[in-house]
C-alpha cells in the first residue's frame, strides 16, 4: 500500500500536477525539436542523473541530521555537494522535496525488509535473529537517513506523515508475527509480543543517536542485541545451553556497558557543541 501511494505522492506532493503538465509539455517540445535524439542517448543521461540525485540526497541527509532540517539551507547543501545552487533545481524543486525523498527511501526499505524472511522456510528462531541483524545493519549503515527519519517527521506533508506511521506499524506487525509463530511452535516463551517488538525497535532505533565511524563494529552490536532478544524469548533447552547463554549474556553486558559509555560521551560532546 505504501509503495503504491509513494508513487502517487511524487505526482501530488513532490511535483504539483500543474508542474507535471508543464514538465510533460517541455519534454515533448524538446523531443520534437531534437528528432535525432535516440533512446540509446537517454540511458546514460538517466544513469548520470540518478547518480547525481543520490549524491545530493546523501549530502542533504547529512546536513539535516547534523544541523536540523529547518536550519539547513539549499545553499549549504549545494556547497557541501560541490555544486552551484542553481544546479540543485535541476534535480529537486525545493528543500521539502529532498526531505520527502529521504522519507520515501527509508520507509520503502522498511516496508520491504522483512518480507523475504516471512516467506522463507528458515526456523523461526533464525528468522528473528536475522530480522534483528538486518535492522541493526540497515540503521548502522544509514545513520544520517535514519536520524532524519526519526527526528524530522513534523516537517512532512500530512498525507506522507500518515503513510510513514503506517509503514512503521506494518513493520512492527511483521516482526510481531515472527514472535507469534515462535510461541505457537513452542520455540519462544509466552511473552507480550508487542512489548518485545517495541523493545527491539527502540533498541535498534537508538543507533542513530550514538553509532558512527570508529564505534563498535556493527556485527558486534548485532550480536549483542540478538543475544538479549534470544535470552528473553527462547525457551530453556537444558543446562548446557543455559551455561552458554549465561556466558553470552556476560559478554553482552560488558559490550553494552562500553556502548553506554560511548553514547554518554557523544551526548556530552553534542551538548558542548550546542553551547
Amino acid at each position: 500500500m505504501f509503495l503504491r501511494l509513494s508513487g502517487r505522492l511524487e505526482g501530488t506532493i513532490l511535483r504539483p500536477l500543474s508542474q507535471v503538465g508543464k514538465n510533460r509539455r517541455r519534454t515533448a517540445a524538446v523531443q520534437h525539436s531534437s528528432p535525432s535524439h535516440s533512446a540509446g542517448d537517454e540511458a546514460p543521461l538517466a544513469s548520470r542523473r540518478g547518480v547525481i540525485e543520490a549524491h545530493l540526497l546523501e549530502v542533504a541527509a547529512k546536513r539535516f541530521a547534523s544541523t536540523g532540517y529547518r536550519q539547513t539551507t539549499l545553499e549549504e547543501i549545494a556547497r557541501h555537494a560541490g555544486v552551484a545552487k542553481a544546479s540543485m533545481y535541476r534535480y529537486f524543486e525545493n528543500k521539502q522535496e529532498l526531505l520527502v525523498k529521504i522519507f520515501l527511501k527509508v520507509a520503502s526499505s522498511l516496508a520491504r525488509d522483512l518480507q523475504p524472511l516471512l516467506a522463507s522456510p528458515l526456523p523461526v528462531a533464525e528468522k528473528l535473529r536475522r530480522a534483528v541483524q538486518n535492522l541493526v545493519r540497515m540503521m548502522g549503515e544509514n545513520v544520517a537517513l535514519f536520524t532524519v527519519f526519526y527526528s524530522e517527521e513534523a516537517d512532512l506533508p500530512p498525507r506522507l506523515r500518515a503513510e510513514v506511521l503506517e509503514v512503521r506499524r506494518s513493520f512492527a506487525a511483521d516482526l510481531e508475527s515472527i514472535l507469534q509463530e515462535g510461541m505457537a511452535q513452542g520455540v519462544f516463551r509466552e511473552v507480550d509480543a508487542k512489548l518485545v517488538v517495541y523493545a527491539i525497535m527502540g533498541m535498534c532505533g537508538w543507533l542513530h543517536k550514538w553509532y558512527g565511524p570508529g564505534e563498535t563494529r556493527l556485527e558486534d552490536v548485532a550480536a549483542a542485541f540478538v543475544g538479549l532478544v534470544e535470552r528473553g524469548c527462547l525457551t530453556s533447552r537444558g543446562s548446557e545451553e543455559k551455561d552458554c547463554l549465561a556466558d553470552r549474556l556476560r559478554h553482552m553486558q560488558d559490550l553494552l556497558g562500553t556502548l553506554v559509555g560511548q553514547a554518554e560521551r557523544l551526548e556530552q560532546g553534542n551538548v558542548q557543541v550546542r553551547r
